[in-house]
């Protein structure tokens, strides 16, 4: 949707001048009035010229996932995750919301930051703080997560926060001072998704191997364990086909498992040391902000109190 937007956007520019869309130009400060509502906004151009745009104001800045710097407010509401690597661009460093503080306007909840257990790690550069997400949809189609020793260690259709919090309890590979797990993707899998697989590869942060035995000599883990890793899941994966409803664990979403993680759709199996895999190598990183700014159901900024700062809205990420 937000893709349709912006060609609606550039498209209302170009024919009239209703819109005017300014590339390389960085919002700074909003003004108000006498009466503390916002009027419009200082701008900085790419050649420092600084100058004024005034109106009603919506921040649609997004949230403060790449937000390093001094006045971090990841730092401020989320210490403990600031190290980690992030989804978002260098754009995304609550600038909106720190123009919308310095006005009077009110936050919510922004210590609620969500971090996704699959960034990918590019082998080249492991530390680079800004990673590639690797789709849900791989997991979904099959992908396993597997550790160092060739295990499972978690439902790998679990919620985000599951199972990235079962990884900060595993032993990954480490590359860098990165701690990373290995994504499996089996070539039915691999065949369903073949457009991100394609993608990935082509951008380092994936490789195909002919076999799992390939793979275990190149990151140097224990084919005798990977054999035994998949055995036993086909093992369950067949018994769940069976019998959805009995199993002895309880399953993720409700219901039965015979997965001790508690996994109960196997999709595009059986797998196969000897097949042929898609393999990445995926870490915990910051992924989106929940809280931003205060707003009522008009998408108006409140303050504290619960006031309206008139002229001011927000939207997406941002509110």
């Amino acid at each position: 949707i937000t893709y349709g937007l912006m060609e609606k956007l550039e498209e209302i520019a170009e024919k009239s001048d209703v819109a005017r869309i300014l590339l390389k130009t960085k919002a700074t400060k909003l003004l108000t009035d006498r009466d503390g509502n916002v009027c419009g906004c200082e701008c900085v151009s790419s050649d420092g010229r600084v100058f004024q745009e005034h109106g009603p104001v919506v921040i649609a800045t997004g949230g403060f996932g790449a937000d390093f710097g001094s006045d971090s407010l990841l730092a401020k509401h989320r210490p403990d995750l600031a190290h980690l690597p992030t989804t978002n661009g260098d754009h995304c460093t609550g600038d909106g919301l720190k123009m919308t503080m310095a006005v009077g306007g009110d936050m919510v909840d922004l210590e609620w930051v969500q971090v996704h257990p699959t960034g990918l790690i590019h082998p080249d550069e492991p530390d680079a703080k800004v990673k590639f997400l690797a789709a849900e949809a791989l997991r979904g189609v099959g992908g396993l997560l597997l550790d160092i020793e060739g295990n499972r260690f978690c439902n790998e259709l679990g919620r985000r926060d599951y199972v990235t919090g079962m990884m900060w309890k595993n032993k990954g590979i480490v590359l860098g001072n990165t701690a990373g797990f290995f994504l499996c993707l089996n070539s039915l899998a691999s065949k369903e998704i073949a457009w991100h697989c394609k993608h990935y590869k082509g951008r380092g942060i994936m490789k195909s191997f002919d076999n799992m035995a390939a793979f275990a000599k190149h990151y140097n883990v224990p084919l005798a364990n990977i054999d035994k890793t998949f055995k036993e899941y086909n093992e369950i994966a067949e018994k769940q086909k069976k019998d959805p409803d009995n199993g002895p664990y309880e399953a993720y979403g409700g219901g039965k498992s015979y997965d001790v993680w508690g996994k109960k759709f196997f999709t595009n199996g059986p797998m196969d040391v000897n097949d042929a895999f898609h393999v990445a190598i995926v870490t915990p990183v910051i992924h989106y902000c929940m809280g931003g700014m205060r707003i009522n159901d008009d998408a108006e900024s409140l303050r504290a109190n619960g006031d309206v700062v008139k002229g001011l809205y927000s939207a997406g990420e941002a509110a």
